[in-house]
């Protein structure tokens, strides 16, 4: 093409682009980085799972490096782990406030999942292992408890979906996903769903009073790896290998909006409220999403791996997020102001021997420094 047609070609499209609206740049507030190793040439300790109890005032995170640990958020710094898994912790949930156990109300469990099969219950006041599953299945991926109940799922390589319950150790039933390789769980705010994606890109939905199969919910037939209900239940968020975030009714499965395109994969989702939708993608970014339109609104910047897991907390205004670089990160969002810490204080840790308590704010364990937060 001569250079005089070039020159013209690229004043028409110069003319002719649309306006990229600038994109809101949110930085986060804090950082806590996660550091050694487990033995000469072990696993560094990236994120794959993180979750939050004591009201916002606990954080539990799990990776690679098959060490759980927990986090307190008012005081910052590291203040256990938990050494029981032989392979990466792929999955961990704390149990809902307040489950009973006889008519009684008891702490707050940690139940967690790994690669090598096993299923750990964990009492999070002294931070002693209360249970192990019989007969692990190796591969689990994804754990989830239903909104007020003692009962969680757990989801992996192979076909089924468990149902235990935290207090009686017990398998309540078991029911086929769409395939195998299942990587991600939800249930419905009120509890009255489940659903779980994977491999097949199929995303399967039951309700949680008989287990009975209401819908199968077919994107774009690429890997499932995160999904999400919105606040009010009325919307299910499916992200993955495609290029699109989707939004469904999970009562039907009826296609709603497919989101703008975004580079990378999405490995994680949340719903901060009914208007904001958050995303952690494997080009390091998370992105906020307006429901309402599909398009992006922000960007959150910082991370230099994955964004793996996420979780956000309402009544402290707060978003969290675990990546692949082996840190974690704390974001205020646009429009939230992030609440005083509540003066209602959690219960005291109080760890026995067996488990290690730290206690510094940059703590040492074996002569590894495995933290430290800016």
């Amino acid at each position: 093409m001569p250079a005089m047609y070039r020159i013209v070609l690229l004043a028409m499209l110069t003319v002719w682009m649309p306006e990229i609206p600038a994109q809101t740049v949110i930085e986060p507030t804090k950082v806590v980085r996660l550091h050694g190793e487990i033995g000469k040439n072990g696993p560094i300790p990236i994120v794959k799972s993180l979750d939050l109890a004591q009201q916002g005032h606990l954080l539990a995170l799990g990776g690679d490096d098959h060490i759980i640990r927990l986090w307190n958020v008012r005081e910052r710094k590291f203040v256990a782990q938990l050494h029981e898994h032989k392979e990466a912790v792929r999955g961990l949930a704390f149990s809902p406030e307040g489950i009973q156990s006889d008519g009684n109300s008891i702490a707050s469990r940690l139940v967690t999942v790994a690669q090598d099969g096993q299923i750990h219950i964990w009492d999070t006041q002294d931070g002693r292992r209360l249970h192990s599953m019989p007969e692990p299945v190796r591969g689990m991926r994804r754990i989830m408890f239903q909104p007020g109940s003692s009962r969680f799922a757990v989801c992996g390589y192979d076909q089924n979906v468990r149902i235990y319950d935290a207090v009686t150790y017990e398998l309540v039933t078991t029911f086929p996903a769409h395939g195998t390789n299942n990587e991600a769980v939800a249930y419905s705010h009120d509890g009255s769903l489940i659903a779980v994606g994977g491999r097949t890109g199929i995303v399967r939905v039951w309700n949680t009073a008989d287990y009975k199969h209401l819908t199968d919910i077919a994107g774009d037939g690429r890997r499932v790896r995160a999904i999400a209900f919105s606040p009010d239940d009325s919307l299910l968020a499916t992200g993955g290998d495609g290029p699109f975030i989707m939004l469904w009714k999970p009562q039907d499965g009826s296609l709603v909006r497919v989101f703008s395109e975004r580079p990378g994969k999405t490995y994680s989702l949340t719903f901060c409220e009914n208007d904001v939708l958050v995303s952690g993608e494997s080009d390091n970014m998370g992105r906020l999403w307006d429901p309402s339109t599909g398009e992006q609104t922000a960007i959150l910047s910082g991370h230099t791996g994955t964004v793996s897991t996420m979780r956000y907390v309402p009544r402290l205004q707060m978003l969290v997020t675990g990546s692949f670089d082996a840190s974690i990160r704390f974001w205020t969002l646009p429009q939230a102001t992030v609440s005083v810490l509540p003066t209602v204080q959690p219960e005291p840790l109080v760890f026995p021997p067996g488990v290690s308590a730290l206690v510094s704010e940059n703590p040492i364990l074996y002569g590894i420094p495995i933290g430290e937060a800016n």
